[in-house]
């Protein structure tokens, strides 16, 4: 990176930190920061805003809420009280109208909510709410994916929300280079499997954001960028595993009592050396029958969590010094290591 793209990205990171204290900020929006950048001056606001979301009742449950309470989940930061809390909205929600008198509903169109609620049902793993929303969302989902109007960055956290459902629509994630940003964003929270991102993506998530005028962005896509480019910054500039490592700890670094029993089952050792992908398989059999964890997203979700709490190298950051180290190997003259 030359002197000039150093400075540049500099800047863009500036502009896009400012951009956290935009005052037309919705409490889902400020949810949603705090959820893709787990950092302490945000674990407070976020701990707040899941507080008043937990003690909403009926019609005050409305979908933003939800949406908050379904980041908050997938975070791992939720009480049992405010678990049964989600558990009532999302029911709430899945008896909605999408359409009323042939007008669209507003959230029908919010991305961000709609990956939130999938993301709660995910972790509930309830299968009369999860039957329920996927019901609700088949009446939706697809035809706000495929609305002319709908920005390629919608479309991706869209089809995330569609795989936590186990892909009811077959949605697509959208390869466009505009949205490499985004891609690398939802891999680096877990909510989108590593095999998505294309080669360059975290350079060219660099590009857009050094190239790109971030005050133009809309807040949650802006949010984003920001996740994104923090994250491939880590990983160019601290070894993965490294001493000094800063990783972008799960809201504030703490763990539900089940990741911390996952951590135990798994260990520190494994953590270190093996991919998600690894570890599933070399104790998939504890896991399950000591944890109910068993192999998918929400496997990956957890693990991924402990990793970013205990400050280990994500399973992305593994695979790439693997690739780097066996890229050494070849081009010293050996043989690549199997």
């Amino acid at each position: 990176m030359t002197a000039t793209s150093e400075f540049l990205l500099a800047d863009a990171r500036a502009a896009l930190r400012r951009r956290l204290a935009d005052s037309d900020r919705t409490e889902l929006s400020r949810a949603f920061a705090a959820w893709l950048l787990p950092e302490p001056e945000l674990k407070v606001e976020f701990a707040s805003l899941v507080a008043t979301a937990a003690i909403k009742k009926g019609a005050q449950q409305d979908f933003q809420t939800v949406a908050i309470l379904g980041y908050a989940a997938e975070a791992g930061v939720l009480e049992s009280a405010q678990a049964d809390a989600l558990k009532q909205g999302l029911s709430r929600q899945a008896g909605r109208e999408p359409f009323v008198d042939g007008v669209r509903m507003a959230f029908c169109d919010d991305a961000v909510g709609i990956l939130g609620i999938s993301l709660g049902v995910k972790v509930l793993a309830d299968d009369a709410i999860t039957a329920s929303v996927r019901v609700w969302m088949d009446r939706f989902l697809k035809a706000s994916y495929d609305m002319e109007r709908t920005e390629e960055w919608c479309r991706c956290l869209l089809a995330a929300a569609d795989r936590q459902l186990d892909s009811p629509q077959n949605l697509s994630i959208p390869p466009s280079a505009a949205i490499a940003d985004v891609r690398t964003a939802l891999v680096m929270r877990g909510v989108l499997p590593e095999e998505i991102l294309a080669s360059d993506d975290s350079e060219t998530t660099l590009r857009l954001a050094w190239k790109e005028p971030q005050a133009d962005l809309p807040f949650d896509r802006a949010m984003l960028r920001l996740s994104a480019t923090e994250f491939v910054i880590r990983n160019a500039e601290v070894p993965s595993g490294g001493k000094g490592s800063k990783r972008a700890a799960g809201i504030g670094g703490s763990l539900s009592e089940r990741d911390r029993k996952i951590h135990d089952v798994i260990g520190k050792e494994l953590f270190m050396t093996l991919t998600n992908a690894e570890i599933m398989k070399s104790a998939k059999k504890r896991l399950q029958t000591e944890c109910q964890l068993v192999p998918g997203d929400a496997a990956k979700s957890s693990l991924d969590r402990i990793r970013q709490a205990k400050e280990y190298p994500l399973s992305l950051d593994i695979r790439n010094k693997r690739a780097v180290r066996n890229q050494t190997t070849v081009g010293n003259g050996r043989s690549k290591s199997r």
